[in-house]
């Protein structure tokens, strides 16, 4: 009897030592308050264990069960007061899709590995939503139809009539009865559009005459890789189908508050510390590595070595494509202040510093950071980005390719931050020695259309002498500097696609589709436009496959507006007709490559 006894003992212990943690996680409905509340159950939890998980930010109020307790950007975590279950009511914001719930949930117990937790999810139905991409393609596709679309084409043999001049990346295909194409150019860029578009045209090559050009000199397509990182294989990928559309550039966003993304071999902390992520110890203290991006992930390592930046700017000027790197600067900084706060501790070299110790500044960043801003009274600052610099220039030239620009950034500076200095006199240090930087250098700037407001008339005319260019995010433009457009409510590729709950991504500046990003019509807007760029934020993206599920195809009405920069639409049928044609080339030309490649995916947000 005894011996039965303790069999029964034994296997219930074991039973319960392989209770594995879980989550599960359940979506209030909106009530008469505009709020919702939403329940989070954890099951099997051992007493004293500490959860951590990501989210959007978003007041809770707790109705039941412990505090949810926010740390930094999209990190929160829950101390586990008793053993067993524990079940958490709050009211919070209402889903806007399921891609903004609670995820990434880790287990953290003293002196044990954080653990990764499963979680279920369990979403309120909702209508069925059949608006996404509820665009017709009637057109009659022609076989010299792509995307972008050639600016003049006739078929048959009949000559047509040259063009009195040649702009830049021009050329000409003519092909005859025998179905031979002759290729005429002035220069690389025309060679390379030439065997593009020869690419795309519909076999049997049939008798026409092509005659095209792209009308803006920068068409470019921001990719970042801080929030959700991109393998150097995908980003090759990536680099294929700009080269396809004609893009010329890749704004490469490659480090920001949540990740440092490229190789500095004097600063190894850099990456060995800013690209890799695990959870605080406890006591909440990043020791080892940054914490968690919002995708959740720990233990996960996000960078190029300098020999892969490098196989990637190769490839990318093979096709005619140039890099900008981005460091954000001189808020969004937080990667490079906490990475060389390790290199100091690690070296006691206080000589590269971002941040000053003594900063008593109180602020919330835009992504809800409080500690991502440089100390830009500090001179050892222009040291660490004049090191950065002088590798990337080092890169670029071995590379045998040329750096147009190197991006600092310069948006969301949050209110608070420099306390007790003059916040204009901060910009305007900031401005003049990143100058100085990029003068003795030799090299321009360029930068999100925040950097240029607000300055000196002194210091305003010097940064458009180095200044390559602006993307205008959140405005109409500005007089006086070269504009990159970059429109949020037109280019951000990472805004849902519409309001049906399973899509991905964010909607503060609306819903961007295909058809959004064809409407675009830079004649709208102020300054000297030499350019139009989609931006691919990755806060929201889990994959490479979300990654081209939002690129594809909303990107290619950015390209087509590149390339064709000055739509006729006096009336609203006329842009319809229009678009029904863009679409129905997609449709016809461009969705099947994607689908032979293994591109058109669908996505799981949970």
């Amino acid at each position: 009897m005894r011996k039965s006894s303790l069999f029964i003992f034994i296997l219930l212990l074991v039973a319960a030592c392989n209770q594995v943690p879980t989550a599960e996680w359940t979506e209030g409905a909106k009530q008469d308050d505009g709020r919702a509340m939403h329940t989070l159950i954890l099951r099997n939890m051992p007493e004293g264990s500490r959860v951590w998980f990501q989210e959007l930010f978003d007041g809770k109020t707790i109705v039941e069960g412990p505090a949810m307790n926010h740390y930094q950007g999209t990190s929160w975590y829950i101390d586990i007061p008793t053993s067993g279950t524990v079940t958490l009511k709050y009211y919070g914001r209402p889903l806007p899709r399921h891609s903004w719930a609670p995820e990434g949930f880790i287990l953290q117990q003293k002196g044990k590995p954080d653990r990764p937790m499963e979680v279920t999810y369990h979403f309120l139905e909702q209508p069925e939503n059949n608006t996404q991409n509820a665009f017709t393609s009637n057109y009659e596709v022609k076989p010299g139809d792509i995307i972008p679309q050639v600016k003049r084409i006739r078929y048959g043999t009949e000559p047509m009539e040259a063009s009195d001049t040649h702009p830049v990346g021009w050329y000409r295909i003519t092909i005859g009865a025998d179905g031979e194409p002759k290729v005429e150019f002035d220069d690389e860029d025309g060679a390379f559009y030439a065997q593009s578009t020869l690419a795309k045209l519909s076999l049997p090559l049939q008798p026409l005459t092509i005659e095209d050009w792209p009308d803006m000199p920068y068409r470019g397509f921001m990719l970042d890789v801080v929030r959700d990182f991109r393998t150097v294989d995908e980003v090759l990928q990536i680099l294929d189908l700009m080269a396809s559309w004609k893009l010329n550039t890749l704004h490469f966003h490659l480090a920001d508050d949540e990740s440092w993304c490229l190789e500095i071999k004097a600063f190894p902390e850099l990456t060995e510390y800013g690209a890799h992520h695990a959870l605080p110890d406890w006591n909440l203290q990043e020791t080892t590595a940054l914490k968690p991006t919002a995708n959740g992930r720990i233990g996960n390592v996000t960078y190029y070595t300098a020999e892969e930046y490098q196989q990637i700017l190769r490839y990318a000027w093979e096709r005619r494509i140039a890099v900008i790197p981005e460091f954000d600067t001189p808020g969004h900084s937080r990667a490079s202040i906490k990475a060389m706060q390790a290199y100091e501790q690690r070296t006691d070299d206080s000589s590269f510093r971002l941040q000053d110790p003594a900063d008593t500044s109180r602020y919330w960043s835009a992504q809800d950071f409080t500690d991502n801003v440089l100390s830009v009274d500090l001179s050892s600052v222009y040291k660490f980005y004049g090191a950065v610099f002088d590798e990337v220039i080092r890169l670029h030239q071995e590379a045998g390719v040329p750096l147009p620009a190197i991006h600092i950034g310069g948006d969301e500076v949050p209110e608070g931050a420099w306390s007790g200095r003059d916040r204009h006199e901060m910009k305007e240090t900031f401005t003049n020695n990143m100058l100085d930087l990029a003068e003795t250098r030799g090299i321009r700037l360029a930068g999100w259309e925040d950097i240029a407001r607000n300055l000196e008339p002194e210091t305003e005319e010097r940064l458009k002498r180095s200044l390559y260019f602006l993307n205008v995010w959140n405005t109409d433009g500005i007089e006086g500097f070269p504009v990159v457009l970059s429109p949020a409510p037109y280019t951000y590729l990472d805004l849902a696609y519409s309001d049906a709950p399973d899509e991905i991504g964010l909607s503060w500046a609306g819903y961007v589709d295909e058809r959004k990003t064809f409407s675009l019509q830079p004649n709208n807007y102020k300054g000297d436009i030499i350019g139009v760029q989609a931006q691919l934020w990755s806060a929201q993206l889990r994959s490479f496959n979300d990654a081209t599920y939002q690129m594809l195809p909303k990107v290619l009405g950015t390209a087509e507006r590149g390339w064709n920069a000055l739509p006729d639409w006096p009336t609203e049928s006329d842009f319809t007709s229009d678009f029904e044609q863009f679409y129905s080339i997609i449709v016809a030309k461009e969705m099947p490559v994607w689908e032979q490649k293994g591109l058109l995916y669908s996505h799981n947000p949970h």
